[in-house]
């Protein structure tokens, strides 16, 4: 169960956030906190202002009013940035020619700059396997990322990401193109990294009906917060305004708990 939210630490935090791209505003007086042990879904329609809150987050932009604060620094001034794993929208295709391994892709994920002795390790380390492992990818470890389907490449990824044993993750669309299955396999990964290693997610999706079923907390978004809690509690006629076009999610098994 999830302890309430004043007993547990924050780990991001958008303190009334303004940020527009030149004219055009993205973001507008956004406050919002993630705690840490949440699975945190960000929903909203394209151009929402989604994505630019994790720039702000990531450090890669900077507020035109407000503060973000990520482990309870400014993000601007964070540095440990081996505690977020990061998980990137992916253009399809891209892994097509790619050469490398899965477990030379992983290792990619601990990389720390040039070093002189970087010819003496191994790709399939300890730190890669147990990523490789946690992703349920150990026996494709010595497989070309091109002969891999999309959901597999995505578990690799979020293997990658995981190499430096992150305490925060940060995915952008991480089932997009991805068949039912892989994306089944893909979210019963992320449940037991988030339980079993009490790693914080937050998920840019489109995917209500994934949200509403594996996140903890919902953050609608449309320029400005519109609602943020449990997803149990969000109701259709809110969605379908919020996405301006009628809209229903339909879930499988029990809609009222966070599996």
């Amino acid at each position: 169960m999830i302890a309430a939210n004043w007993m547990r630490r924050p780990v991001i935090e958008w303190d009334h956030v303004t940020f527009a791209y030149g004219e055009v505003v993205a973001v507008e007086d956004v406050s919002l906190t993630v705690h840490e042990g949440e699975i945190a879904a960000l929903l909203g329609p394209n151009g929402s202002g989604k994505s630019t809150l994790v720039k702000l987050a990531l450090g890669l932009l900077q507020p035109g009013s407000g503060a973000v604060r990520i482990f309870g620094c400014d993000a601007a001034d964070f540095r440990e940035w081996r505690r977020v794993g990061y998980l990137p929208q992916v253009v399809a295709g891209a892994w097509r020619d790619f050469p490398a391994t899965v477990a030379e892709t992983v290792a990619h994920g601990s990389y720390d700059g040039f070093s002189p002795f970087a010819i003496f390790h191994r790709s399939e380390r300890p730190d890669v396997m147990e990523a490789l492992e946690a992703v349920r990818m150990t026996e494709y470890r010595r497989r070309r990322m091109s002969e891999l389907s999309v959901g597999q490449q995505r578990r690799v990824l979020l293997a990658r990401a995981l190499v430096r044993r992150p305490d925060l993750l940060v995915l952008d669309e991480p089932a997009a193109g991805v068949d039912v299955s892989g994306e089944e396999q893909l979210y019963d990964t992320l449940r037991d990294i988030n339980r079993e290693r009490n790693i914080t997610v937050v998920i840019v999706s489109h995917d209500i009906g994934a949200m509403v079923r594996e996140a903890s907390t919902v953050a609608c978004l449309n320029c400005r917060l519109v609602r943020h809690g449990p997803p149990h509690e969000l109701t259709r006629d809110e969605i379908s305004t919020h996405y301006g076009v009628p809209v229903d999610a339909l879930v499988h098994g029990a809609l009222n708990e966070h599996r």
